[in-house]
């Protein structure tokens, strides 16, 4: 079920206010000290998590999220949904991922509809031109295309996650996100993320519904970083913290 990555997914990405890497300095890190804790996912307590709790460290915060969006409950939501995704959690997955399928608010009418919410991964080659990859805007789509990668023992694990604006689509209680992680598969191409199987990617949430509603994420034919390398660029990176033994977030 791979379709091609469409233009009207470029104008998303815009209206989110993603643009490419991002500078350290520019990701809100600072030198306050990591501040550990525990989460067993958004809206679980730690004592009822379905998988292990993951550690989380926290390197600097924006008073100025909304309730429900600082960075260790970002976090918490975007762990929660890769546990699911590794999962297959079919149930778990249609909670966490909302997909829109009615007009954009507000009301963009004067120009024109494009849809608002989706899940994409585009898959780069060697000359940086999308080879492969899958979008959807519709809900059941989404569902079935988990339940697929399931099938083909995706995996996907989170490196590092920030904030990086609050009010996206003119709603107080949106806010975007960027984030490294890997993900492997048995029919991924070899060499596409290198040997870590890096992917970077950005997206969106709604606080109040604590619900990840985009989602685009990208992976390219010779990468040669390591995890830490490719993440590099997003959060400070807490003193004797290793890729893979706690998350890092940050806004």
């Amino acid at each position: 079920m791979k379709t091609t990555i469409s233009a009207v997914l470029v104008l998303a990405l815009v209206a989110l206010g993603c643009g490419g890497e991002q500078n350290p300095e520019g990701s809100g890190g600072d030198s306050r000290p990591a501040e550990p804790a525990k989460t067993g996912g958004a809206g679980v307590a730690a004592g009822e998590a379905r998988a292990p709790a993951t550690e989380v460290l926290v390197t600097s915060d924006d008073p100025s999220l909304p309730e429900g969006c600082h960075p260790r409950e970002i976090a918490g939501l975007v762990i929660d949904f890769i546990d699911a995704f590794n999962r297959g959690d079919q149930e778990r997955l249609s909670r966490l991922f909302f997909i829109s399928e009615g007009p954009s608010p507000p009301d963009f009418s004067e120009r024109g509809y494009y849809p608002w919410s989706w899940y994409s991964v585009s898959e780069v080659g060697a000359g940086g031109r999308i080879e492969d990859g899958f979008v959807t805007y519709n809900h059941g789509e989404l569902l079935r295309y988990f339940a697929q990668r399931h099938a083909q023992g995706e995996h996907l694990e989170l490196i590092k996650v920030s904030a990086t604006q609050g009010g996206l689509l003119e709603e107080e209680s949106n806010v975007g996100i960027v984030y490294v992680l890997t993900r492997d598969a048995r029919d991924l191409e070899p060499g596409l993320g290198g040997p870590a199987r890096i992917a970077i990617g950005k997206g969106a949430i709604n606080c109040e519904s604590r619900t990840i509603f985009a989602w685009s994420m990208e992976m390219r034919v010779g990468e040669e970083r390591s995890a830490r390398e490719a993440a590099g660029w997003l959060c400070t990176d807490p003193p004797g913290w290793k890729p893979g033994a706690a998350v890092v977030t940050c806004a």
